[in-house]
């Protein structure tokens, strides 16, 4: 017994200092894309790296002419890039959140569309979307098929909006009606920003592309090979591009938020390091802030399975 206690408290202590060692490598990871975003130019695939930056108070952060330096666009679509931080390769991957599905800008349709996605039955669609409507409204109103807080046994509506993406499902009976894994492979694409307005083609996930603006599995992958090539400047452009039939849309849709989500990971830890970074340039007190983060553990494969083809990060170690 004493053996296996001190075996189990050896397995403890290595796991203890792996974790710090990986968070030291992440956090140094941060900064440096912390860094990055605040002295790079944006474009509207990502970070222009070399090129000239303007920033307008009112416009926000917009892209400028090149400077003549070499100019390679850190993309940000989720992809995997290799650094190398202290010696140590790892894995970060860079999400503007304006390309990124945002229930809290989600119309009914928009809902059925990603209700459809999880594995909610047709039939139970719209009432699900009146008790969500129910649960973020103030009032004690209830909607026809809604759900009010008489109607919960256990818990509440909070009659408030969303704080975070997994909070729908405390909506009456969402956990329910959702499909487990549907859920929790669309998860990392769900985002909850009652402030974000701007929204982005070049940089949006398939399953934005397809409950956003309605496009078929199919022509989300159409679009997304297509903007390796080419910028898209419009909802026109992606119409184009995609083959899909796309309504008239007054609105920007074409470029970064300024918000990016990061997600930072090595091959030989099982650790995982989230957050979120806001650019705010006009901001006479806070530039910039990182929020959201997270360190979580995940299960164990095999070294080099996910990202053998990842390019190296596009700035150097200094």
């Amino acid at each position: 017994m004493a053996i296996t206690a001190l075996s189990n408290l050896n397995a403890e202590a290595a796991s203890a200092r792996a974790r710090v060692a990986f968070l030291e490598r992440a956090l140094t990871a941060e900064a440096r894309v912390a860094y990055i975003a605040q002295t790079e130019p944006f474009g509207p695939l990502g970070l222009r790296i070399g090129s000239l930056r303007n920033v307008n108070e009112i416009a926000g952060l917009m892209p400028t002419e090149s400077s003549g330096l070499p100019t390679a666009d850190l993309r940000l679509d989720d992809r995997p890039y290799r650094m190398t931080v202290g010696g140590d390769e790892i894995i970060v991957r860079l999400q503007d959140q304006a390309g990124m599905l945002n229930l809290a800008r989600l119309d009914d349709e928009g809902l059925r569309r990603l209700a459809l996605t999880a594995g909610v039955a047709p039939n139970q669609i719209q009432g699900l979307i009146a008790r969500y409507r129910d649960y973020i409204d103030a009032d004690d109103l209830k909607q026809i098929n809604g759900a009010e807080r008489r109607d919960y046994v256990a818990g509440r509506p909070a009659d408030r909006a969303l704080l975070t993406a997994g909070e729908f499902l405390s909506v009456l009976g969402a956990r329910e009606a959702v499909d487990g894994r549907r859920w929790r492979a669309l998860r990392p694409d769900l985002t909850v920003d009652y402030q974000e307005i701007p929204a982005n083609v070049n940089t949006a996930t398939a399953l934005t592309l397809q409950v956003r603006y309605g496009l078929t599995s199919e022509q989300a992958r159409t679009a997304i090979a297509a903007r390796d090539n080419t910028t898209l400047l419009s909802l026109e452009d992606l119409a184009a591009v995609s083959g899909a039939a796309m309504p008239f849309v007054e609105g920007i849709f074409a470029y970064p938020s300024g918000r990016i989500v990061f997600t930072i990971e090595d091959e030989r830890s099982r650790w995982t390091y989230h957050g979120r970074l806001a650019i705010s340039p006009g901001h006479p007190d806070r530039p910039f802030w990182i929020d959201q983060t997270e360190l979580t553990e995940r299960q164990a494969r095999e070294t080099g399975t996910e990202t053998p083809d990842a390019p190296e990060f596009p700035y150097p170690e200094s």
